[in-house]
């Protein structure tokens, strides 16, 4: 089935050569006709012409590229609705997908089986990629907002049914999850609960496998109780608090390290070390680490392993 494109192409063609033709013809005989006229007599060269065949063919070509003219603004109306309403039935095939994946993601009856974690996000961020607006792009995010809450027991945020104890998130899960953070980081559909419950889980697996592979660094507590940390480890033989912090922006960093290590000191014991893990260097001067007895360390990958094993040998030392 030809698109608009061809059609408008192809009755252009139709109409473009009996009008070249025609224009030809009658340029012919006007010009010989002026050539062999009576100037003086032009009112009577005006009678003679009306009515030769010259003045038939000038009639015919006035009349194609009216004819012409009228049929090339319908074409064009059309085009112009035709893409309208494709762009409608694609907003609304968008709409009804996403309230498809978002009512089966989160039941609102407890009896209703919820769809597959990972399917959710898979479909939610193959719905933010063929968004066409901002608004289903924030559409997408509060959806991953509410299942990150209940995606498993490391968010800091409270979960939607504080009735229920949320597994501990499986490896596709938060592969999934990950997938959705960085294709949709610095966009309306960017979800800042499910960045910082990613980038908390990566420091923790980082924290575990240095606390394995380091005969210093035991006894590592994710969330203990009254701890008002993320983690806690043994380091050297002292116990040394952890909080985990992200932030998009880097000029929040310091009042955040700050305000984190404030409260670590009203609620920690005089002999704990704290330590601050953000994406972003060290607000923290070594004086101030000093005064403060706190550590506050860079992590971002892997990479950054032996980084964080010095911030958190150093932070032990300064309650020695």
């Amino acid at each position: 089935m030809p698109t608009a494109h061809l059609v408008r192409r192809n009755i252009s063609a139709l109409w473009l050569a009996p009008t070249i033709a025609i224009s030809l013809l009658v340029g012919a005989y006007l010009a010989i006709t002026l050539v062999t006229a009576n100037l003086a007599a032009w009112g009577q060269w005006l009678r003679d012409f009306a009515q030769s065949p010259g003045a038939a063919a000038f009639a015919a070509l006035t009349a194609a590229v009216i004819a012409y003219s009228g049929i090339s603004r319908q074409i064009k109306v059309s085009r112009e609705s035709l893409a309208h309403q494709k762009d409608a039935a694609k907003t609304d095939a968008w709409w009804a997908m996403f309230e498809w994946v978002s009512d089966r993601a989160i039941p609102p009856r407890k009896e209703d089986e919820p769809l597959p974690t990972t399917v959710t996000i898979s479909t939610l961020e193959r719905l933010s990629e063929v968004a066409t607006s901002g608004v289903q792009k924030a559409a997408c995010a509060g959806v991953i907002d509410a299942l990150t809450k209940n995606i498993g027991s490391r968010t800091t945020e409270p979960p939607l049914d504080p009735d229920t104890t949320s597994p501990e998130p499986d490896d596709t899960t938060l592969a999934a999850l990950d997938s959705y953070v960085e294709s949709n980081r610095g966009t309306p559909a960017a979800s800042m609960l499910a960045e910082s419950f990613i980038y908390e889980d990566k420091v923790i697996k980082s924290l575990a496998s240095l606390t394995a592979a380091d005969p210093t660094l035991n006894n590592l507590q994710l969330q203990p109780a009254d701890a008002g940390a993320d983690a806690v480890v043994d380091v050297d033989g002292r116990q040394v608090l952890i909080q985990i912090k992200t932030a998009r922006n880097p000029q929040y960093v310091g009042g955040m390290v700050f305000e984190t290590i404030r409260k670590f000191r009203t609620r920690g014991s005089s002999t704990d070390g704290y330590l601050v893990i953000t994406p972003f260097p060290s607000p923290l001067r070594p004086d101030q680490e000093a005064e403060l007895r706190a550590v506050a360390a860079q992590w971002q990958a892997p990479t950054d392993n032996a980084s964080l094993q010095a911030a958190l040998h150093r932070a032990s030392a300064l309650n020695s």
